[in-house]
């Protein structure tokens, strides 16, 4: 073999390799930004854990602020209905009385009336 093709083909080895080299640390520079897309999204991954979990304890301590809202609800309610039966129980008292005072008043004017008829 000739020197001339032992350095063709020496050179064509040399572009070979350095094309490989070259497309080596290309693909070493997309590991590389992988590896870091990965440990981002690791990371976005265990942010969004935090913050459902975040959200659970929210609507857990919504569930037991609207628990305890329906109990008040319903205490008040309950104190509500025995006003009002207490004060519907005043009201039929005094129509009660009303209606005694005006009978009373009614005999009263009648005795009055036959006492003046008597008296005249």
């Amino acid at each position: 073999m000739s020197n001339g093709k032992v350095e063709e083909m020496l050179t064509q080895l040399i572009k070979v390799v350095g094309n490989i080299q070259s497309d080596l640390q290309g693909l070493r520079t997309d590991v590389q930004e992988l590896k870091t897309d990965v440990q981002q999204l690791k990371s976005d991954v265990q942010e969004l854990k935090t913050d459902v979990q975040q959200l659970k304890s929210d609507v857990q301590e919504l569930k037991t602020d609207v628990q305890e809202l329906k109990t008040e609800f319903h205490t008040m309610q309950t104190i509500n209905e025995e006003r009002h039966k207490e004060i519907m129980n005043q009201f039929k008292l005094l129509e009660n009385d009303q209606d005694f005072i005006w009978e009373k008043t009614v005999r009263n004017e009648r005795e009055i009336g036959n006492i003046k008829r008597q008296l005249s």
